[in-house]
């Protein structure tokens, strides 16, 4: 029986993040497999991977805030130039 080991977690439901979290857990079938996709997708994942991740979420939304589309190889079309503001944004990272 070695091989089995139980956890018990708590979630202080007056809190948003725990209730959040337990009601993701809780609408799952398969709760210790998501558990631990969960932790491992996480913990291989560098602070520094973390900040790049949101740092590319913000720009996409930016981007697409001002319409602005790419090709599969990143080049903007002629009539949707990068406004000055995108590159302000950069300076300031």
């Amino acid at each position: 029986m070695d091989e089995i080991k139980r956890l018990n977690l708590s979630f202080n439901l007056q809190r948003e993040n725990d209730r959040i979290a337990y009601n993701i857990i809780r609408s799952k079938r398969q709760k210790t497999a998501y558990i631990i996709k969960a932790i491992l997708a996480c913990e291989g994942v560098t602070q520094e991977e973390r900040e790049l991740i949101r740092i590319k979420r913000a720009l996409r939304e930016v981007l697409q805030d001002m319409n602005l589309t790419a090709d599969k190889d990143c080049y903007f079309t002629e009539e949707s130039q990068i406004p000055d503001e995108v590159f302000q944004i950069f300076d300031r990272i």
